[in-house]
C-alpha cells in the first residue's frame, strides 16, 4: 500500500474511516469477483461446504456488566455529561469512565444501546424453562460492544464474540457467501447463508455440506423448499460420539422403538404398540415452533417386560417417547448419510472448509476483530474473504496458464 502511494503512511483513523466507508460496498465487490471466475469456468455451484469459527469481539472479558452495575454507571454518566453541558471541569468517578467530554458522550450513547440489549437478554432468559434460567445477576453484556454475544471462542474461553460463517465453492475451494452473526453457536445460520449463496452464484448448490450444528428438522425443512440436498450428521460429531463410548446412554434410546407410519405410532422392543397421548408445540430457535407428539406404552406391558431395567425410568407410568410432526425428514436424513457417497462428502468437508479459517486467523490476523459493533466485524470479515477470494482467483489463473500454455 505504501508502494502504491509513493511511500505515504496513512494514519490509522484514516485506515479506520476507510474500513467504514468501505462497508456498504464490499457485498458488490464480492459479489464482482465471485461472478468472475464463474464466467471464467473455475466454478459451478453444484457443491458447497458451510461451517463457522467463533472469533472474539474488540472488548474485554473482565468487564462485563449486569443490570445494577449499567445503571449505576448510567447515572453516573448523565450526571457528569450535564455537568460538561454547564462548563464545570468533571473529574471522572472510576477508571471505566471516558476522560474527555466526547469520550463520555459516546460511551453514554453505547451504554443506551447496552441497556436496550440487556433488556431483551433479561426477557429471554425469563422465559426460559426453570432449570435453564439464570438469575438476573448473572445475565451480563458488555459495556465496549454490546451487540457481541457471550460464549467460548476456540479457545474455551468465554468472552464477549461473533460467529463468522462461510459457504466454500468444492470445485475451486473459493468463499461465495460470507456472513457474520452477534451469537455464539452456528445454529440457525443455515438458510440465510444459503440464500446468499444463491444471490452471488445465480442459484442455490445442488449440494450444501455442513457438520452437525446445521442439521435439524428445521435446517432439513428450508432445504426441502429450496430444493436443496444437506449433507451432514445429525447430533453427532467427533467429540459427541467418543462421549457416549466413554459413557453410554443407561436406557434404550428412540432409535430401538419402530415407528409404524401407516398406525402412526412406534411399536417398543418387545412388539408392543405405543397409545398417542397428546399434541403440543414447542418453541424452537428464532421464536419458531414444531408441533410434537407424544406416546406411550400401557404400563401393563411395562411392568411385566423382561427389559424394563433397562427400557423405562418408572414402570408403572409406562415408557414415554416424543416424535416431532414431519420427523420422516429426519429419518430419511439418517438413511442417507450412512451411504458411502455421504460419508465420502463429510471427509470432505473438513478438508475445504478449514484452510479459509486457517488462512484468516493465522495470516490476516483474524483471531480478534479490530472494531466494534457487529457492522464493522462484518466489513473486516468481508475484507479479509475477499483478499483471499483475490488470491485464490490468480492462483488459479496462474494454474490453468501452466497447464494451457496456448490460453489467454
Amino acid at each position: 500500500m505504501q508502494w502504491l502511494a509513493l511511500g505515504i503512511r496513512p494514519s490509522r483513523t484514516a485506515l479506520y474511516d476507510f474500513r467504514d466507508r468501505l462497508g456498504p460496498v464490499l457485498p458488490g465487490l464480492h459479489a464482482q469477483v465471485i461472478r468472475r471466475a464463474q464466467q471464467e469456468g473455475y466454478l459451478d455451484g453444484v457443491r458447497s461446504v458451510q461451517d463457522g469459527t467463533t472469533i472474539r469481539a474488540c472488548a474485554s472479558r473482565h468487564r462485563l456488566m449486569n443490570s445494577t452495575t449499567l445503571d449505576r454507571r448510567l447515572l453516573a454518566l448523565q450526571e457528569c455529561i450535564a455537568q460538561d453541558e454547564a462548563g464545570i471541569v468533571v473529574e471522572p468517578t472510576g477508571k471505566w469512565m471516558g476522560r474527555t467530554p466526547g469520550g463520555r458522550r459516546e460511551q453514554l450513547q453505547r451504554y443506551q444501546r447496552a441497556r436496550e440489549i440487556l433488556d431483551q437478554r433479561l426477557v429471554r432468559n425469563a422465559a426460559r424453562p426453570a432449570d435453564r434460567r439464570l438469575p438476573e445477576k448473572q445475565v451480563v453484556i458488555s459495556g465496549s460492544d454490546p451487540e457481541a454475544a457471550l460464549g467460548r471462542d476456540k479457545e474455551k474461553v468465554f468472552c464477549p464474540c461473533y460467529t463468522s460463517q462461510f459457504v466454500v465453492e468444492s470445485q475451486s475451494q473459493l468463499v461465495v457467501a460470507y456472513d457474520v452473526a452477534a451469537q455464539a453457536t452456528d445454529a440457525g445460520t443455515l438458510p440465510g447463508m444459503l440464500d446468499l449463496t444463491r444471490d452471488v452464484l445465480g442459484k442455490y448448490p445442488d449440494q450444501h455440506v455442513a457438520d452437525a450444528g446445521y442439521v435439524s428438522l428445521l435446517d432439513l425443512q428450508e432445504c426441502s423448499r429450496r430444493q436443496v440436498e444437506l449433507i451432514g450428521p445429525i447430533q453427532e460429531n467427533d467429540w459427541t460420539h467418543k462421549k457416549r463410548q466413554q459413557n453410554p446412554p443407561k436406557l434404550l434410546g428412540k432409535e430401538a422403538f419402530v415407528w409404524l407410519p401407516e398406525e402412526q405410532t412406534y411399536v417398543c422392543p418387545q412388539g408392543h404398540r405405543m397409545r398417542y397421548c397428546q399434541r403440543y408445540r414447542v418453541t424452537r430457535r428464532d421464536d419458531q415452533t414444531l408441533v410434537q407428539l407424544q406416546f406411550r406404552c400401557p404400563p401393563e406391558h411395562c411392568q411385566s417386560c423382561p427389559i424394563r431395567m433397562q427400557c423405562c425410568r418408572n414402570p408403572q407410568s409406562g415408557r414415554t417417547l416424543k416424535r416431532f410432526e414431519g420427523e420422516e425428514l429426519l429419518d430419511e436424513h439418517r438413511r442417507r448419510m450412512q451411504t458411502p457417497e455421504a460419508e465420502k462428502l463429510r471427509r470432505l468437508r473438513g478438508c475445504l472448509i478449514e484452510l479459509p479459517f486457517a488462512d484468516a486467523k493465522s495470516h490476516r490476523n483474524l483471531r480478534r476483530f479490530h472494531g466494534r459493533g457487529l457492522s464493522r466485524a462484518q466489513t473486516e470479515t468481508g475484507l479479509v474473504v475477499l483478499a483471499t477470494n483475490l488470491m485464490k482467483l490468480n492462483r488459479l489463473r496462474s494454474i490453468r496458464r501452466k497447464s494451457n500454455p496456448d490460453s489467454s
